[in-house]
């Protein structure tokens, strides 16, 4: 029978459920509160054997701890899993198993209590597939973001640098001929031809930051060196580059997340730290892909800057390959940015 007195008053009263059960998991003792939660009564809990209230996968996991609690291995544990409620449907439980040992029982008896968690469990998915939702929003903004990049370096190289190609000619021929006619506007088509080589070469920069040919057909390390070469002469900035051990068999897309975050990196760099050295260095150890970007600028204080678009979208493009950036930055002692990939866990999630 159930004890009387203040233990019998509480075990009625409280609000969480609880269960007395034997080593072997038969239930003797359900309280209110447990059998309201699981819509049995109380003569019914005890019909059971404690392994029936859950699917199998959340009853073999539940088993395996009780053996161990049994055996004396351990004499708690908690776990959250599913219960079965009469009406067939599925909660969420906290549950929580002890021995109780009781000096005038043969044999040690087990408590067991169960806090409703389904609304929690129900939140946290939620939350869950809404963070889902929006990495694959974020993959598919960043790719449709490549695909226009692409399609406006097409223009770019193929339409308006081949007419200012043509543009750059006509001056050239227009400079000569007055040149030798001694005419003094022989000065403004010079200067014409001049500005007219500075866009054509503009524009050839731009459709290169829109979209690296290199990358495609001379790998990564070419690419992140051409990169580095073009930034440091157009920004007057000295950037070392170098590589070492990097795997011949990376993924495109893989290559093209490393190269833009190199790019938007040292882009930063050269916009915000005033830096006149630069260090870029691409290795990979143990299937660990490690870009580093260091400058030696003004640095800043992490803690009380603010996160830019440039820095999410880095992490953006590396989250989709399963990686990680962290940012070191000291003031007056400059900044580094490191992007850090698992190789085998970033193919993976390429295919």
């Amino acid at each position: 029978m159930r004890e009387s007195g203040l233990f019998g008053i509480l075990f009625d009263a409280v609000a969480m459920g609880i269960a007395i059960e034997t080593l072997e998991g038969q239930p003797l003792f359900a309280n209110p509160a447990l059998c309201s939660m699981l819509g049995f009564s109380e003569d019914e809990l005890r019909g059971k054997h404690c392994v029936e209230f859950s699917p199998p996968e959340d009853a073999n996991k539940d088993r395996a701890l009780f053996e161990q609690l049994r055996r004396g291995s351990i004499d708690n544990y908690h776990l959250e899993k599913r219960f079965f409620r009469k009406d067939g449907t599925l909660i969420w439980g906290r549950l929580s198993v002890a021995l109780l040992k009781n000096g005038a029982s043969p044999s040690p008896l087990v408590v067991a209590t169960v806090e409703d968690i389904t609304d929690r469990r129900a939140s946290e998915e939620k939350l869950q597939r809404s963070e889902a939702n929006l990495q694959l929003l974020a993959g598919r903004l960043i790719q449709a973001q490549e695909e226009e990049q692409q399609r406006i370096a097409r223009e770019l190289h193929d339409d308006i640098a081949q007419r200012l190609s043509l543009l750059v000619m006509g001056l050239q021929e227009l400079r000569d001929s007055l040149a030798a006619g001694q005419n003094g506007q022989s000065v403004l088509a010079s200067e014409l031809h001049d500005k007219s080589e500075e866009v054509a070469m503009d524009i050839q920069n731009l459709s290169h930051n829109l979209h690296s040919s290199k990358l495609h057909y001379l790998g990564l390390h070419f690419a992140l060196r051409q990169l580095c070469e073009r930034i440091a002469a157009h920004h007057h900035i000295q950037i070392s580059f170098c590589y070492a051990d990097l795997p011949g068999n990376l993924p495109a897309d893989l290559e093209l997340c490393i190269y833009r975050v190199a790019q938007e990196a040292v882009s930063n760099a050269v916009k915000h730290s005033h830096a006149t050295k630069m260090f870029v260095e691409l290795t990979c150890s143990d299937e660990t892909m490690l870009l580093k970007v260091t400058d030696s600028g003004v640095g800043f204080d992490p803690s009380a800057s603010h996160r830019g678009i440039g820095l999410t979208t880095m992490r953006e493009r590396l989250r989709m390959f399963g990686g990680e950036l962290f940012m070191e930055s000291i003031p007056r002692k400059g900044t580094t940015i490191i992007a850090k990939v698992k190789l085998e866990k970033a193919k993976v999630m390429s295919t």
